[in-house]
């Protein structure tokens, strides 16, 4: 009961302290506060982030107590937390025979010290810290695993981390930190582990369970995924992020009448959701209810017209019923809104190539290859559309040498170029891509065997026979 009462006693000095600071600046009056309720006011100004009131309540803190390290330490935790670790370092040294058993002390240096790309006396600073710290060490460690998650050194950071997991097994804080470092250098597996030492700590909290089918869901382990997200909608249906990862998982499990029962639901709960609109129709265009389709990209766009991915799904819808002109008015409108988006000239390339209107089918094609070289796709259409439309084997072929710049591992390419230079009597050049995408894609050199020659026959087969070892299945 005395422990209830103090904690109800700091929260309420603390937001009396913070009000009548506010009320000051309000008012541009000059009001006394202790050293210590200048401590409260600017830690809670840094926990929020908030510069700019932190930076003024040290201001007016050290005109009223010019000497106080504990104000000094917090304009030095201000410098270290805005981008200014240098300015930061230089005031810790001045009051550091002050601080010298203090562990917040050596973990705010070395923080600075990491900043600064100082590596080995960050890691003397953080020893001392955790030397000096007496309780709570584990979240001592925590910290000093955020100064280098926030210097992206996350090996490092997981390696602390752990420790700090030893130490103290249960601190939720640690455990959801182990799975978003794991999460990022791709070791998915630990991540799952420790989403599941979180859930098995605190099974309520949804937005882990939302975070772990998440991380399923990367591992293309969709039932699990799926699992996870009816967990997060059981403890609060009303959780938008675990309804759309759930319809995103089923989309990409082709579930797509499943998927658009999930997308209503955010709709039931978010009538004016654009984006569950546009997935609605995203999902009617795959299962081929165009009708529907168009009626919930054309609802998305009641809601915003300006939205250029609800007219590229209208143009997709079209352009699958063959109605090229309907479908380019579409395309176009989508990249009047968004002309960086290389999608949106890829469709604008495949319908001008419908229409017959190849100038603008290499225009817009030429378009996506400038905003994304690494487009395999819109390489090899521009160089179908030299030779089957254009007749232009040589232009073909610089094409995709070309392409390979950006593209040499891709498979496709190789194999059409092959066969380019079968059409062109370069026997030696075809054998040698179609060498490469044996390498690259066994399985795929089936599709282009009509293309080779009977003079070049056999040297193919053996080929196919010497990459057999390539074949995964």
């Amino acid at each position: 009961m005395q422990e209830s009462f103090d904690h109800y006693f700091e929260e309420d000095s603390l937001y009396q302290a913070i009000s009548r600071f506010e009320d000051m600046i309000k008012a541009n009056t000059l009001c006394y506060f202790d050293v210590c309720e200048f401590e409260i006011i600017i830690d809670y100004y840094l926990d929020q982030h908030n510069f700019k009131e932190a930076e003024e309540a040290v201001n007016v803190g050290l005109s009223q107590h010019p000497s106080a390290e504990e104000i000094k330490y917090r304009l030095a935790q201000l410098y270290i937390q805005s981008g200014k670790p240098a300015k930061g370092l230089r005031l810790l040294r001045e009051i550091e025979n002050l601080e010298s058993s203090n562990s917040e002390f050596y973990l705010l240096k070395g923080s600075a010290l990491n900043l600064l790309g100082r590596k080995e006396e960050a890691t003397q600073s953080f020893d001392e810290a955790i030397r000096n710290s007496t309780e709570a060490k584990d979240d001592i460690i925590y910290n000093i695993a955020v100064s280098y998650i926030n210097t992206r050194r996350y090996q490092l950071a997981k390696k602390y981390l752990m420790l700090a997991f030893e130490i103290n097994p249960e601190n939720l804080q640690v455990i959801h930190e182990i799975a978003l470092v794991s999460e990022r250098i791709d070791d998915l597996d630990t991540s799952i582990k420790f989403y599941n030492k979180y859930l098995d700590l605190d099974p309520f909290n949804d937005h882990i369970w939302v975070s772990l089918g998440m991380v399923y869901s990367n591992k293309d382990m969709n039932e699990l995924a799926i699992d996870a997200y009816d967990y997060a909608i059981a403890i609060d249906p009303e959780n938008i992020s675990a309804l759309f990862s759930k319809a995103n998982t089923l989309v990409n499990m082709a579930e797509n009448k499943e998927a658009i029962k999930t997308y209503l639901e955010i709709l039931d709960l978010e009538s004016d959701n654009i984006q569950a609109y546009i997935y609605i129709g995203e999902c009617y265009e795959k299962l081929e209810f165009f009708k529907r389709s168009i009626y919930y990209f054309t609802k998305a766009i009641e809601l915003d017209e300006h939205n250029a991915d609800a007219w590229y799904g209208l143009g997709i819808a079209y352009f699958q019923q063959e109605q090229f002109s309907e479908s380019l008015s579409y395309f176009n409108k989508a990249k009047k809104l968004d002309p960086e988006n290389s999608d949106f000239w890829f469709m604008l390339g495949e319908v001008y190539r419908k229409l017959t209107k190849i100038e603008q089918a290499a225009n817009a094609y030429n378009r996506v290859i400038e905003l994304d070289p690494n487009d395999f796709e819109a390489w090899i259409c521009r160089a179908e559309l030299s030779y089957k439309d254009n007749s232009d084997l040589s232009g073909a072929i610089k094409i995709l040498v070309k392409s390979l710049d950006f593209n040499s591992e891709v498979s496709t390419i190789n194999y059409h170029l092959s066969s380019y230079y079968f059409y062109s009597n370069q026997s030696r050049k075809a054998i040698s891509y179609f060498d490469k995408g044996l390498q690259l894609n066994y399985k795929e050199h089936t599709e282009y065997l009509s293309d080779i020659p009977a003079k070049s026959r056999k040297s193919v087969n053996s080929l196919i026979k010497r990459n057999k070892k390539f074949d995964k299945n």
